[in-house]
């Protein structure tokens, strides 16, 4: 778990970095702290690639000299790959980690660790591809920095008011690298931060500089509640988003009717922009407008704002249901089943037709359950009850609307 906090600005003090060589090997350093940032972000991205590449995925290959074919342990970086080097081999071989600090430079390894067998055990349950390489254009500009409270003082926190904090990230410039006519070798990166809370004892910070944000990793604060007794039973739906057991509806902020019509007019005009980039190597083609690209900005933005009133509303109603209830009985419902797409009827009649098999309704279906955050809201609940101390009870969904809750009596054929 973590607190998640906006960046509001980020300051430099102290010596110029050096950020390596450039393409005629000469050094460069910078005092600008945007460009720091990225450079933390790149070298990051490279150590955690470099610690990626010797992961092993298993390929039926053909033996050149046998032709017999077999299952072989190829690494992600292919054949090529030679043995993994520690964090100062690094720093020898790429001029570009060579002044990053260690708090930063380690934390790669443990991540990239967490991040593949996670990814293997997701895979094993919902299938598709092993983990792979973190790219500078598909993923988000990221980096961790692990806190240590010795006197370089890396990824401390620091309160200035009561809505403001300071992360400090702290490094040196080694003597071969320093700028010439400085003598000092210490520099500072202060990240301010907005927080609408006290900041609990954490161990690392994550930031992601492309949405601006930065996360503490720490352990979620114990939910205070007093036992009333009480017991409920929520049935999760598409028109209300949840149905307790008394009766009470409660339903998840939907999108206003201003950002529907707003939305619905940027998709017509995003089709109409890829008619003409059709011209141009088709509907992807690399280089598309700025036009195109300021659309799928602002419909990122109104998909955020709804998204963002639907996370809101998840966290709030899940923290006041643990409050209030002792007991809490859910159907346990397999959302990924429940919103597969029907299997195509072919016609019997027509080689090549197909049959209507309520794909359209279905998918209207489909869009209605992901919307309202089903199985978000389960897994909220799991852990928050668990924080409280509470109990949360996962009912087989079969035949609930048809049993009886006093003597037990299934009344099959009955809605």
């Amino acid at each position: 778990m973590s607190q998640k906090v906006r960046i509001i600005t980020v300051r430099h003090a102290g010596a110029s970095v050096y950020l390596g060589d450039d393409s005629c090997r000469n050094h460069c350093w910078t005092r600008n702290p945007e460009r720091i940032m990225d450079w933390l972000c790149d070298g990051w991205r490279t150590r955690f690639n470099q610690h990626r590449e010797h992961r092993t995925i298993r390929r039926y290959m053909e033996d050149v000299e046998s032709r017999e074919r077999m299952w072989v342990d190829v690494p992600l970086g292919g054949a090529t790959v030679g043995e993994p080097f520690k964090d100062s081999e690094a720093r020898i071989r790429c001029s570009w980690l060579a002044c990053i600090p260690s708090a930063v430079l380690a934390s790669p390894m443990r991540v990239e660790n967490s991040e593949w067998y996670a990814g293997l055990k997701r895979k094993k349950i919902n299938g598709g591809r092993v983990p792979g390489f973190k790219s500078r254009k598909r993923d988000p500009q990221y980096f961790v920095c692990w806190r240590n409270q010795n006197k370089t003082g890396n990824a401390v926190y620091h309160q200035v008011s009561r809505k403001r904090g300071v992360v400090v990230i702290t490094g040196s410039v080694k003597k071969e690298f320093r700028k010439p006519g400085e003598t000092g070798c210490r520099w500072m990166l202060s990240i301010h931060v907005r927080v609408s809370q006290p900041v609990r004892d954490y161990t690392s910070v994550a930031v992601n500089w492309t949405e601006r944000t930065l996360a503490f990793t720490n352990e979620p604060s114990p939910i205070r509640r007093n036992a009333a007794g009480k017991q409920t039973g929520i049935d999760r739906g598409c028109v209300h988003t949840l149905a307790l057991s008394n009766g009470t509806m409660l339903d998840m902020p939907q999108p206003s009717e201003r950002e529907r019509r707003e939305y619905l007019r940027l998709q017509r005009k995003l089709a109409r922009q890829d008619m003409t980039n059709s011209r141009r190597d088709g509907k992807t083609a690399k280089f598309q407008s700025k036009r195109r690209k300021l659309t799928l900005k602002r419909m990122s933005s109104i998909r955020r704002r709804v998204n963002n009133r639907k996370d809101d509303w998840v966290a709030k109603i899940t923290t006041r249901l643990v409050e209030d209830y002792d007991l809490i009985a859910l159907e346990a419902l397999n959302t990924r089943q429940m919103t597969r797409k029907p299997k195509p009827k072919q016609d019997p009649d027509h080689k090549g037709r197909y049959l209507r098999n309520g794909s359209a309704s279905k998918a209207g279906l489909n869009r209605s359950i992901l919307g309202n955050r089903w199985t978000d809201i389960q897994d909220k609940l799991e852990y928050k009850t668990r924080l409280a101390g509470t109990r949360l009870i996962l009912v087989n969904p079969a035949y609930t609307s048809q049993t009886c809750n006093r003597c037990g009596h299934v009344a099959k054929g009955e809605p």
